[in-house]
């Protein structure tokens, strides 16, 4: 229609141009009536140049109309020729659309398609994950509670294996030392000697709770034997160690119908200071080396909250055992505490013996001691030497030396069982080192 229109204007056009050219030409004037002259107007006059220049312009503008004409016709032409492709290009734009919308829509439902796959995907994997943790956890419990039970059958069988022993030194020693009986005496200081009986428990090394156990068991049974005579608490090195042990140790030396003596060789220091002054008699050699210095903690892995905590607790435990020292020296808390850094800068107030005595920290000082018992043959004095039965026998109350990667040798001291315990102990080269 649009082909029909345009050919229809281009021959307009081209007749309109026609008659332009027809009207140009020029008529044949009709016939007139007659007139006179007189009534006749005169004619203007018009320079030959000017109907000259008036003849071109209008061939001119006949020309400009007739080829107008042509090019609208050669357009009809073009465009009626075009038609069918323009069609053709409609139709292929319109499959082209619908094949682009088709392939939308699919791309679209391939798209929630692969969403809703990648969900339960990711719905899978994290179950899947969190049953592998569950699992992994589980394995690691039950890895634990097996170390747990492997350690508590070891200490068992190290119990038993040590009361084996024991018994059989014990029984050796009955049978050697047969004519060197012990000496039992309710008063054990003899001219300015100290007589000590078979009735003797070893407290060397860090005070820890296997030892404390020890201690216990042995006071429990030398009290079942006879409350008559005296028990002797012998302490050749001990750095102290923790303070809820110590505590049990000294509440069983409290609880003893029979009466406890502390004894210190060479060196008490700490919680074994502790348990040295606030026992119910105490001696020591001249040169035998007494320390006080306040509790400390070494925690490192601790939150502000838990490290205030810890250090409320410690500063309690430390009151409760340091203020009857105090007491006992006549002194209170606050002084006797700037006393030990009026002594030394670091805190650490050590005596000889017989300077421990003339500060209250030590009730006696003897020059000699006699060990009465056969030593070599008694059966080992510390719970310790069977933490781990696998190894040989060790020193009593001593803990196995290691040497760490930088070659630094070190003794690792048992973790601590009471949450809000402390390890209260004398460490000046840093060889102690908590689990």
């Amino acid at each position: 229609m649009k082909n029909q229109n345009l050919r229809a204007l281009a021959l307009s056009l081209l007749t309109s141009a026609t008659l332009l050219g027809q009207q140009s030409a020029p008529a044949v004037a009709p016939a007139a009536a007659p007139v006179t002259e007189a009534a006749r107007p005169a004619a203007p006059e018009v320079a030959p140049e000017l109907r000259a220049l008036q003849k071109e312009t209008e061939k001119l503008r006949i020309e400009a109309a007739r080829v107008q004409a042509e090019l609208a016709l050669a357009e009809a032409k073009r465009a009626e020729a075009l038609a069918p492709m323009n069609a053709e290009t409609a139709k292929l734009s319109a499959e082209k659309a619908l094949r682009a919308a088709r392939v939308a829509a699919e791309a679209a439902a391939a798209e929630e398609e692969r969403a809703k796959l990648e969900r339960t995907a990711a719905l899978e994997a994290a179950r899947a994950s969190a049953r592998l943790t569950e699992r992994t956890n589980r394995i690691r419990d039950l890895e634990a509670e097996s170390k747990q039970l492997q350690l508590e059958s070891a200490n068992s069988v190290g119990r038993i294996q040590g009361d084996i022993v024991r018994y059989q030194k014990e029984e050796e020693a009955r049978k050697i030392a047969s004519k060197a009986q012990p000496r039992y005496l309710k008063e054990p200081l003899v001219d300015g000697t100290l007589v000590i009986s078979d009735r003797r428990i070893a407290m060397n090394g860090p005070v820890t709770d296997q030892l404390a156990e020890f201690v216990s068991e042995r006071l429990s049974f030398f009290n079942n034997q006879s409350s008559e005579f005296p028990i002797f608490l012998v302490i050749d090195n001990s750095p102290g160690g923790s303070i809820a042990a110590g505590y049990q140790i000294q509440k069983a030396m409290a609880s003893s119908k029979a009466p406890v003596y502390v004894v210190v060789k060479s060196f008490a220091a700490s919680m074994a200071a502790v348990i040295t002054t606030l026992a119910e008699r105490s001696y020591c050699y001249p040169n035998t080396i007494i320390l006080h210095h306040q509790a400390s903690t070494t925690l490192s892995r601790a939150n502000m909250t838990v490290l205030k905590e810890q250090l409320g607790f410690t500063q309690i435990w430390y009151e409760r055992l340091a203020t009857p020292i105090a007491k006992k020296m006549g002194i209170s808390l606050e002084e006797f505490v700037k006393q030990m850094y009026k002594n030394d800068s670091n805190g650490d107030w050590q005596a000889f013996g017989d300077r421990a005595k003339e500060l209250k920290w030590v009730d006696n000082v003897v020059e000699r001691i006699e060990e009465t018992s056969v030593l070599d043959l008694l059966p080992e004095k510390s719970a310790q030497a069977v933490l781990v039965p696998a190894r040989p026998a060790t020193p009593p109350g001593s803990l196995v030396e290691t040497v760490d990667a930088q070659g630094r040798t070190f003794v690792e001291l048992p973790p601590l069982q009471n949450p809000f315990d402390a390890y209260w102990i004398y460490d000046p080269r840093g060889i102690y080192r908590a689990r």
